[in-house]
């Protein structure tokens, strides 16, 4: 009967050191998340970074340069100067295939061996 104090509190000391893994465990995991969440900030915030240099870029450009805004007129708008002819280039395209979701075709002649 004197060792049954000692087994209790050696398995009360298990459940506190279980418990305080638990804990360690689960805020690891946290500290992972937070990181790669981090990561993924830290590259959206340079590619904004990167979208909102290319467009003050373009606004100075097109605020100083008439060939930029002519360049744009042309690109985006598709104007044209008066007078000059436009030409449209038609490319073929194939047909679509044929569409199989209707009903199927019963055969006239049907062969057996």
């Amino acid at each position: 009967m004197k060792r049954l104090p000692a087994i209790l509190l050696a398995v009360a000391a298990l459940a506190v050191l279980a418990a305080f893994a638990s804990i360690v465990a689960h805020g690891f995991e946290d500290l992972a998340a937070a990181e790669a969440e981090k990561q993924r900030l830290e590259t959206r915030a340079r590619e904004l970074a990167e979208s909102i240099a290319e467009t003050e870029e373009m606004i100075a450009a097109l605020r100083n340069d008439p060939a930029a805004v002519e360049s744009v007129a042309r690109v985006e708008l598709g104007m044209v100067r008066p007078g000059e002819t436009v030409l449209l280039l038609a490319t073929p395209t194939q047909p679509p295939p044929p569409s199989l979701t209707g009903p199927t075709p019963t055969p006239i002649l049907a062969l057996r061996y």
